[in-house]
């Protein structure tokens, strides 16, 4: 396995699809469906800000950033508390989320 791949096989992420209702996650990988505790079933079609994810010392601030990031066209990291299916704010609970947005680029609006 190449050092590229090593390095795909850590990463935790969703893929989402701008152009519909709540920007829906249309893939996530195993990665992703281990560290929160949902099955990709239970995770397709859940808004890509993951705000299923959240708990009680997620802050307000990051969910902001999140948001912001969404509207924009450049990577943007965001340090975010998101919680996993049986809300236990166990260790490996603090996730730092990369969002890496490709702007949405058309002449019409965004549907949300």
């Amino acid at each position: 396995m190449s050092s590229a791949q090593q390095g795909a096989a850590g990463r935790k992420f969703v893929i989402a699809n701008a152009r519909v209702e709540n920007c829906a996650i249309i893939f996530c990988n195993d990665g992703f469906c281990h560290m929160c505790g949902y099955s990709r079933a239970e995770i397709m079609q859940k808004p890509c800000t993951c705000n299923f994810l959240y708990g009680p010392d997620t802050k307000r601030l990051a969910i902001a950033q999140m948001a912001q990031a969404l509207l924009g066209s450049e990577e943007r990291k965001v340090e975010i508390d998101l919680y996993r299916k049986d809300a236990g704010p166990g260790p490996g609970n603090r996730t730092l989320v990369s969002a890496t947005i490709d702007g949405f680029h058309g002449d019409k609006e965004l549907p949300w």
